[in-house]
């Protein structure tokens, strides 16, 4: 017969804060660091709205890690964390000190609307954003201009930008150029799984001159690498690639870069061009 486990004092904290939101609220300033994180993670599941806004608008961590629990998409929820974080600039919670603005915002393999992404961008707590991940965020049925938005706001700060399975068009990846240009800190970006054409690829690659700290790079192959059935072309792959490579050591000399196909259905790699092709298993 097993003994079943006995609570711990941290969760009967949690269980009790969670029974009485508007003590959970009041106790938010005092309450240690480390109940913070199982904490949010309850009352956002459960959704309870209101605990999740003042919770985030007195985050005491530099991660805040929502995407990892948008695994069933919730509008309210959502916009809950959006509104706790526009209090962060402007609630005092110590004399003399305001609450940061997040330096990090991971939302993956979330179904977002239209009306998500638009409070994303007006958001004011992020104009100090140092990565962005919005990995498997499929944006290619939607306006992009509300990203392109919040990237200009973060233009000087930002450090890495995941964009990786978001299923991108040429013309998303056009609206969008101006603002890259001007994310002269990226240190890091991952435009993998995005559907661009080799014109586009190479207008990216040459509006990244600025992107003199740039030490990863990592792009889709083109759409011209594939053939009607859309099975990669080991032949044009290796052609376009190297092309695409020249186009930006014309600008600029990069560290480390690949060109990548999309999973093979087959064997689960891609084909990835780094000084040089690799193919997936199937065409070894």
């Amino acid at each position: 017969m097993s003994i079943p486990t006995p609570f711990t004092l941290q969760m009967l904290a949690r269980h009790s804060l969670l029974r009485n939101e508007d003590v959970a609220i009041s106790s938010l300033e005092e309450m240690p660091n480390v109940l913070f994180p199982a904490l949010f993670k309850e009352a956002f599941e459960g959704r309870q709205t209101k605990l999740v806004k003042e919770m985030v608008a007195t985050w005491p961590l530099p991660c805040l890690p929502v995407g990892a629990l948008m695994k069933t998409p919730s509008l309210e929820t959502f916009q809950a964390v959006l509104d706790g974080v526009d209090m962060r600039l402007t609630r005092k919670f110590h004399p003399r000190s305001l609450m940061t603005p997040l330096e990090t915002l991971s939302i993956t393999y979330y179904l977002i609307s239209q009306k998500d992404l638009d409070s994303l961008s007006r958001s004011q707590s992020l104009f100090q954003l140092k990565h962005l991940d919005l990995r498997g965020v499929v944006l290619c049925d939607l306006d992009i201009m509300p990203l392109r938005g919040l990237l200009e706001k973060v233009a000087d700060t930002l450090e890495t930008l995941d964009l990786k399975w978001c299923g991108m068009n040429d013309s998303q990846l056009y609206a969008l150029l101006p603002a890259l240009r001007h994310c002269c800190q990226l240190t890091m970006v991952n435009f993998y799984s995005n559907n661009f054409s080799m014109h586009i690829l190479k207008d990216l690659l040459q509006h990244t001159i600025n992107w003199s700290r740039i030490n990863v790079e990592l792009y889709p192959g083109p759409l011209e690498c594939y053939d009607d059935s859309a099975q990669v072309s080991v032949e044009r792959f290796a052609l376009l690639c190297p092309e695409l490579m020249d186009t930006l050591r014309a600008i600029r000399q990069p560290k480390s870069i690949s060109f990548a196909t999309d999973t093979c259905q087959r064997c689960g790699e891609r084909c990835v061009y780094h000084n040089g092709s690799r193919l997936c298993c199937c065409w070894q």
